[in-house]
């Protein structure tokens, strides 16, 4: 998981900002609000690079969208469909489509 120091300091500069906005202070307290929103910036980018590690490690380690396929195909093939099998069609084609 690498972070990207310029894009957290760029992130922490705008909430800064807006803080200092939202706030109606003078720009002179600008340097003040940096540590809280320096703090918050760090939680939101370990936030995203961690959902885009889980992401990555879901998108490598999923089944060939052949092989989803192929499944799918015997599921709608068979004579008659119960409820796990509509569950378990409902789960492959969220499977391949959610890539």
């Amino acid at each position: 998981m690498t972070i990207d120091r310029a894009e957290l300091f760029r992130l922490a500069w705008v909430m800064a900002r807006h803080d200092l906005w939202s706030l109606r202070l003078p720009a002179s307290r600008l340097h003040g609000l940096f540590p809280a929103a320096l703090k918050r910036a760090w939680a939101t980018v370990k936030c995203q690079a961690a959902y885009r590690a889980q992401r990555l490690a879901v998108f490598t380690a999923g089944r060939p969208a052949d092989e989803i396929r192929a499944d799918i195909l015997t599921l709608e093939c068979k004579g008659r469909l119960r409820g796990p099998d509509w569950q378990r069609l409902d789960a492959l084609r969220a499977e391949l489509f959610g890539r």
